[in-house]
């Protein structure tokens, strides 16, 4: 019967290892559990072995390693209840270590009293009369023997029942490990008193079995509940859970490190930003946005904080999302100061231009002046070299002229020329075009040989046009034929 429960064990042991690695054998919790059942299994075959062997060196070889494994799986029990109902303290290292350290020191100890031949907590003694070995108490036999009560019983039971007050959505799930846990001791306790020492180690069995209905019945272990806390511990941005109190009961890594005070359970919210130094500065564009904006007295941080309330069975609890724009806002603010500085630029460029264009205007005429001899006559002396914009400005700042002052003739003298070319000429045919339709006409004077050879290889008809050999000799012409016109 005992072979058979121990057997019975074992298969149920090696079967929550397989299943709880095949879910997902790469979470965190997974791998945990499955430490620590494989060390329950270690634990259960050495028992069965230590108790059926007859070999001395055997039994307290074994003897050290069951107390030395009772101690490291109780140990990983507590990491095991922290990471499925309390990841946000599992993740804290500080936390995480603090809580093992007992256990870890309490299986270096008893290992090194026991395979050190200390005997300070207790030892094996072969007793000649009886011809077997028997367990001598040790001097700190009961304490250690407190201990044990209070690290592998107490403190495990404590955790869960305070996750199931504080905690009513987890509270079923606890509540199935708190009875696993008590069953687990009342069974060790009860095969103990009935002789059945052999099968003391198969009293972890119930413990195992409130997992496997956990797993089964609420998935702990499930990949997909694994990804989603993965995946909020590795978010960019901070994830807060607080409670109907605003109490923080949750912050993922993202928001320890904006504001390390959050690690501290049980902190006030808006207490925890203000004693990190953080002040609102929320503005009206962040309340249409229903969002609030924080920032840091010292080192000039901006948080943003988006809030999303949600009503469940521990009432009204809310997520907070935090997001670190300290950056971006300073980017901004960089943009609109280079976009000030270019609206600036932009400005002078257009002053400028602006001066360089009525420079460029006073520079037209500088180099054709408009010159009136009379209220019908202009003269306009004609200096240099001519391109096709002189050429063209010659049309377009005239005819205008011709308007303003309803001007009938128009002198143009050419005799400071340096260059006359075909599109001179062309631009000197349309002028006389436009004058013309306006009832004006177009006078040249100061036409040498060359200038001559060109106007009659352009093609064009300058027969309607009249010209003179010198200025002098066009004005003496032109203001004569005014007085007669006026007489």
């Amino acid at each position: 019967m005992e072979l058979l429960l121990v057997l019975f064990t074992l298969i149920i042991l090696a079967a929550s290892i397989v299943y709880v690695l095949l879910q997902d054998w790469r979470g965190q919790a997974n791998r945990l559990f499955a430490l620590f059942t494989g060390c329950s299994l270690v634990l259960t075959c050495a028992g069965a072995v230590r108790f059926a062997s007859r070999n001395a060196d055997e039994i307290w070889l074994l003897s050290g390693l069951l107390t030395s494994l009772l101690a490291a799986i109780f140990g990983f029990l507590v990491w095991l209840i922290m990471i499925l109902f309390m990841p946000h303290r599992y993740q804290q290292p500080v936390v995480r270590w603090a809580m093992i350290a007992p256990y870890a020191f309490m299986t270096v100890f008893l290992a090194v009293d026991w395979y050190g031949r200390l005997n300070i907590v207790g030892g094996d003694v072969f007793r000649a009369e009886t011809g077997v070995l028997s367990f001598v108490r040790g001097p700190l036999f009961w304490p250690v023997f407190a201990l044990y009560i209070i690290g592998c019983l107490l403190a495990p039971l404590a955790m869960l029942v305070t996750i199931a007050i504080r905690h009513p959505v987890m509270r079923t799930p606890a509540l199935w490990l708190t009875a696993g846990a008590v069953f687990t001791f009342l069974m060790g306790y009860m095969f103990r008193e009935l002789g059945l020492v052999a099968v003391t180690y198969v009293s972890l069995l119930p413990l195992h079995l409130s997992f496997g209905w956990v797993t089964l019945r609420y998935g702990v272990f499930r990949p997909s509940q694994i990804a989603l806390q993965a995946a909020i511990e590795n978010l960019p941005d901070g994830v807060l859970i607080l409670d109907a109190g605003r109490h923080v009961r949750f912050a993922n890594r993202a928001a320890q490190r904006l504001v390390p005070a959050c690690v501290r359970d049980g902190q006030a919210f808006e207490r925890m930003l203000a004693e990190s130094g953080f002040h609102e500065q929320t503005t009206a564009e962040d309340q249409e946005r229903g969002r609030r904006r924080f920032a840091h007295a010292t080192d000039g941080k901006i948080v943003l904080v988006s809030e999303v309330a949600i009503n469940d069975e521990q009432g009204k609890s809310s997520v907070v999302l935090m997001r670190d724009v300290t950056r971006s806002e300073r980017q901004q603010a960089e943009l609109l100061t280079s976009r000030a500085a270019l609206a600036e630029r932009t400005a002078e460029l257009e002053r400028s231009l602006a001066e360089l264009q009525q420079r460029d205007e006073l520079l037209r005429r500088l180099t054709l002046p408009i010159i009136p001899l009379s209220e019908t006559v202009l003269l306009v002396p004609l200096i240099g070299a001519f391109d096709a914009a002189r050429c063209q400005t010659l049309v377009t700042l005239i005819l205008p002229e011709i308007a303003e002052r309803n001007a009938r003739t128009v002198l143009v003298d050419l005799t400071g020329l340096t260059v006359f070319d075909q599109d001179l000429a062309r631009a000197l045919r349309h002028l006389s075009d436009g004058a013309r339709l306006m009832g004006a006409q177009v006078a040249l004077c100061g036409i040498r040989p060359d200038m001559a050879e060109v106007m009659i290889h352009t093609g064009s008809t300058w027969n309607g046009m009249r010209s003179f050999a010198t200025l002098q000799a066009g004005v003496k012409a032109l203001l004569a034929s005014t007085v007669v016109a006026r007489g």
